[in-house]
């Protein structure tokens, strides 16, 4: 009867959130270290992976941002910065056969619950903290306590129609915190 309960509640919340479905719209363009805020620069610095990053500024809907991106030891990282230099968090590439029994579920769970059907594109895994505790993440020396994490998910899903690409918010718990639909940037139109 418990999980019964706990499982109307969470189909209840999920379509209350679809309901209430965003969209995300980000443009990415390259940029110089040059161009790089200062402030991000010193903290990228202090990373200690031997690679090469590449900087981007990103404009989406809620506002703008820049990146330091990298692969190092086959993984993907993404550090996001405000445009004054301020970090917001670190995402690290994760496979879905990285995660835990009890994520996959609760995730495969609400995946299923908001699409017909469904195929995972990208996982990313999201820090969020204080700048030394994400230099200590990025350098590997944490003992992983002192942050919060969520998963960024990019799903190809069919609710009707054709399928759309959405980006999923997850706590790391496997509870959905926020769905939008990934939208893409006319270029059909001429801009003036």
């Amino acid at each position: 009867m418990k999980r019964l309960l706990i499982s109307a509640l969470l189909l209840i919340g999920i379509f209350q959130m679809n309901a209430n479905a965003q969209q995300k719209f980000e443009k990415e363009s390259r940029l110089k270290p040059d161009d790089f805020p200062k402030k991000a620069l010193q903290f990228i610095e202090a990373v200690e992976m031997e690679t090469n990053w590449k900087w981007y500024f990103e404009e989406n809907l809620q506002g703008n941002s820049v990146e330091a991106k990298t692969k190092h030891q086959g993984k993907r990282y993404s550090v996001e910065f405000d445009t004054s230099g301020k970090i917001q968090d670190v995402e690290v590439e994760k496979s879905w056969q990285e995660m835990d029994e009890p994520l996959r579920s609760n995730i495969l769970q609400a995946l299923d619950s908001i699409f017909n059907s469904h195929k995972i594109d990208k996982i990313q895994i999201q820090y969020s903290a204080e700048n030394p505790v994400l230099l200590a993440i990025l350098n590997n020396k944490t003992d992983f306590s002192n942050f919060k994490v969520q998963y960024e998910i990019v799903v190809k899903g069919k609710k009707t129609g054709r399928p759309k690409l959405y980006e999923l918010t997850f706590t790391e718990n496997g509870e959905l915190l926020e769905s939008s639909e990934i939208i893409f940037r006319n270029t059909d139109n001429l801009e003036y």
